[in-house]
């Protein structure tokens, strides 16, 4: 796949993305649902994707896996929307996001979503430098630049190279946690997990959907728009498998690495099993490897979308300097880089969960307006018109968006006032997304009664 307009280094070298945020040439639209699948499922098996085991550790492994399914289910149907309107209109979610939050949310929302990509690259990043400095210490903060550079190299050259980065090195992760695995099977007596205590349904799919799916799937437009478009005679099967492909990938790896992190802390004390290899050399360098995949992975999948949504800013989406995308690339990721360095993420944390509450309610909103609006049968050029006036930045129905967005995240943030069973038996952020979405359509619907009559 050649995305864009590009420069060449040599007559072999990969292309520069330098697309920004323009609709993706329909000839450059070429990934197949094997890579689709393949990317998300990377991008989800991050080095800390395991300490899911951890955060539910009271939980038996056949309730683990049942509660995963269960959350892939509810956050199932939203994604792959999220991933067919990539391939309607191959744009990403927050210029999508124009039409519904107006010019105005959605760059508020950009400006957002920038800084939780980036945050979290940096985190990925810190978390990775602790755990090579652990396998191989002595080096230092050699390990966190090491990282934050090859990541940001990745990155530079856009969908292109990340789509073969991703394909080239599944077979090599896939090996690398083989073997950790296989180490901890054969030097540790297996312990089958069980439950202790009641469980909190409702509140742990909250959990694994902020953590994974949901956490992710605002993101997929950006991927999957480089995928061949949408067309009538394509079959139902091969939609499908196309719309599936994203979701399925990013649980897959959760309930896997979730399940591997379980039964390692029952068996070990540790939920982490790339730090079992630095007690044996070659081990640890295998498991070395394995690291640096699974945050690099992870990582492309937060700084590639951070760039772009940085660049939605910019409401024309035309780029004064057609090497915009790649200097935003190196500038955000030295910036990520040095937060992981300086150890200020740390203090960070709580600040990028927090905006990740914001993610519920704005992909539902998102996807019913999509939808009710018909927005892919509109042309491309809605998407990116200019507002002169102060009023245009906020075009209806963008102010009733904002509005059921805002009480979206007061609803979610209140199930702390809830019955404790109604929290036990109820994933209330997702309930009080769907319950804002619903009340947002009803408002529409009420909208174009009144304008219909009139």
């Amino acid at each position: 796949m050649n995305p864009l307009p590009s420069e060449h280094l040599g007559p072999e070298a990969p292309a520069v993305e330098t697309l920004g945020i323009a609709p993706v040439p329909e000839r450059e639209r070429t990934m197949r649902i094997r890579s689709l699948f393949v990317i998300w499922s990377l991008a989800s098996a991050s080095a800390t994707t395991p300490v899911i085991g951890l955060v539910l550790k009271g939980m038996g492994l056949a309730e683990f896996i049942a509660v995963n399914v269960l959350a892939l289910l509810i956050g199932l149907v939203p994604s792959m929307l999220l991933a067919h309107m990539g391939r309607q209109v191959p744009i990403i979610s927050m210029v999508m996001a124009r039409r519904t939050f107006g010019m105005g949310g959605a760059t508020v929302l950009s400006i957002l979503y920038t800084i939780v990509g980036a945050g979290w690259f940096g985190l990925n990043t810190d978390v990775g430098g602790q755990i090579l400095s652990t396998l191989f210490p002595g080096h230092g903060v050699l390990w966190f630049v090491l990282l934050g550079v090859l990541q940001i190299a990745l990155v530079f050259f856009g969908m292109e190279v990340l789509e073969k980065f991703y394909n080239y090195t599944a077979l090599v992760f896939l090996l690398c946690y083989a073997v950790l695995a296989y180490y901890l099977f054969e030097r540790y007596s297996f312990v089958m997990p069980q439950q202790r205590g009641a469980i909190d349904w409702g509140q742990d799919i909250d959990l694994i959907l902020s953590f994974s799916l949901l956490s992710w799937a605002y993101i997929f437009p950006t991927v999957t728009r480089f995928c061949p478009p949408s067309a009538p005679e394509e079959s139902s099967v091969r939609r499908a498998a196309y719309m599936l492909a994203p979701g399925i990938g990013v649980m897959s790896a959760v309930v896997i690495m979730g399940a591997l992190g379980r039964v390692a802390l029952g068996m070990t004390g540790e939920w982490n099993i790339a730090l079992l290899g630095q007690h044996l050399p070659i081990w640890g360098e295998v498991s070395a490897i394995g690291v640096i995949l699974a945050i690099a992975h992870t990582n492309a999948m937060n700084l590639y979308p951070a760039v772009t949504t940085l660049l939605a800013v910019n409401p024309s989406g035309r780029s004064e300097h057609r090497l915009l995308q790649p200097m935003l690339v190196i500038l955000l990721g030295l910036f990520s880089t040095a937060l992981a360095i300086f150890g200020i993420l740390a203090f960070i944390q709580g600040f990028l969960s927090a905006l990740g509450a914001v993610l519920f309610p704005f992909t539902f909103i998102l996807v019913v307006d999509w939808f009710h609006g018909r927005y892919y049968a509109d042309a491309v050029s809605r998407f990116y018109v200019h507002p002169r006036r102060l009023q245009d930045w906020f075009i209806w129905p963008a102010p009733w968006a904002i509005t059921m967005l805002l009480a979206g995240v007061w609803l979610g943030a209140s199930a702390r006032s809830l019955a404790q069973l109604q929290v036990h038996f109820l994933p209330w952020q997702v309930c009080s997304a769907a319950v804002v979405t619903l009340i947002y359509y009803l408002g529409l619907r009420i909208g174009a009664a009144r304008v219909h009559r009139s």
